[in-house]
């Protein structure tokens, strides 16, 4: 009777197994940015639509060819064709960058005017491409379907851990790249406004926390021997920009 009764407990344990649905297999980060772009692309049109962009070609040629040397030394971005584009940025809520799955980035105009150094230019890229890579974005698209641009309800908007793990993993992507990861800490105290409509202050958290977070990932990386901090690249980028005004 014992082993009648163990028996059983057997089968029903081997049928309850099989009823269960198997697990889908997590999906690599190439494949989830494959399904996020195409969440994404109503957003991506609505920004079209709404942004302001500037016309020099050769400026964004120069911006898009820093995102690639940062993606080449990401593993789960290596094979993505990112592009940045410049909007303008005359009303205070575009003072900030954008960026989407499929790896489009908009820089505002004033930010490249103000910036000095490259290395500071490549911590904002690489916050953007970590945003990306994390799926800040994406989940916040999961949760909304009436997304908004712009405003106190703006999708671009994200909370403090999320900003805590992207300022960590920007950091280890510029350092990776070749830039000075100092630049990462500069970027955030010299250009604070840029961010102050991206972060979701909480009680907690002010915003020389994330300063702190950014100085606390620097110090994780050896200082390298020749950092890129400011390439003749860039200072032939500032001067055509200037000559695009």
């Amino acid at each position: 009777m014992f082993l009648n009764k163990r028996f059983l407990v057997f089968i029903l344990l081997i049928l309850q197994a099989c009823s269960e649905a198997p697990i889908a297999p997590k999906l690599t980060i190439r494949e989830q940015l494959v399904v996020d772009t195409m969440k994404a692309k109503g957003l991506v049109a609505e920004f079209e639509k709404l942004a302001q962009f500037e016309k020099s070609s050769s400026v964004e040629k120069y911006l898009t060819s820093v995102a690639r040397q940062i993606v080449r030394e990401e593993d789960g971005l290596k094979e993505e064709n990112v592009v940045v584009r410049i909007h303008q940025d005359s009303r205070k809520e575009w003072k900030k960058t954008f960026s989407f799955p499929g790896l489009m980035i908009s820089i505002p105009k004033s930010f490249l005017s103000q910036v000095n150094f490259e290395n500071e230019l490549a911590a904002l890229i690489s916050l953007q491409l970590a945003l990306i890579e994390n799926r800040e974005l994406a989940r916040t698209l999961e949760k909304n379907s009436n997304p908004v641009i712009l405003g106190e309800q703006s999708v671009f908007r994200f909370s403090s851990s999320a900003w805590e793990s992207t300022i960590e993993l920007g950091t280890k992507m510029m350092y990776a790249a070749g830039y000075d990861p100092r630049g990462m800490v500069s970027l955030l105290q010299k250009h604070s406004g840029y961010f102050q409509d991206s972060f979701v202050i909480d009680a907690k958290k002010d915003f020389d926390f994330f300063i702190k977070q950014a100085q606390k990932a620097k110090n994780n990386f050896m200082p390298s021997l020749q950092p890129i901090v400011r390439s003749n690249d860039f200072l032939r980028m500032k001067k055509d920009l200037k000559g695009s005004s």
